[in-house]
């Protein structure tokens, strides 16, 4: 009867130790998660398009300026960048943003813009719907669909 109680407390004591070790260890997780932001869900969150690439539209008259203020961590695509009057596409005219190489695992070698790229084009053209569209990717490796829009 006595040995039994000895391996009683034994292993109360030893089951005490282990669950005190797996409840510091998974605290422990817990606290560096917050602190180094290890796991943070905030890191790890991908912008909405309209977030990521900040677009914005402005014309005057004929002429149209399209602007994308690119936050960090994104980029787009240069050749992605398309508008269209109708179905003919429209030349247009980047007024700022800085063209890097880049290669790219999908389109090889490619050019990209971060940070901001400004177009200008004409819309000659009043009673046709024009599109602008546009692809660009988070640095995170998440690439948006193409993005369209009417204006």
């Amino acid at each position: 009867m006595t040995s039994l109680y000895i391996w009683w407390s034994l292993s109360y004591i030893l089951m005490k130790k282990i669950l005190f070790i797996i409840i510091a260890v998974i605290s422990s997780i817990e606290i560096l998660a917050d602190q180094n932001n290890l796991f943070s869900k905030k890191n790890n969150q991908i912008l909405p398009a309209e977030e990521a690439f900040g677009f914005n539209l402005k014309k005057m008259n004929q002429n149209i300026f399209a602007t994308w203020e690119i936050k960090d961590g994104n980029y787009l695509y240069l050749q992605s960048v398309l508008v269209k009057i109708g179905d003919n596409e429209v030349k247009y005219k980047v007024i700022k943003g800085v063209a890097l190489d880049y290669e790219d695992e999908f389109f090889g070698e490619t050019e990209i813009i971060k940070n901001i790229l400004k177009i200008e084009f004409k819309n000659d053209v009043l009673d046709m719907e024009a599109k602008i569209y546009y692809q660009g990717c988070s640095e995170k490796g998440f690439c948006y669909p193409i993005q369209e829009v009417k204006i």
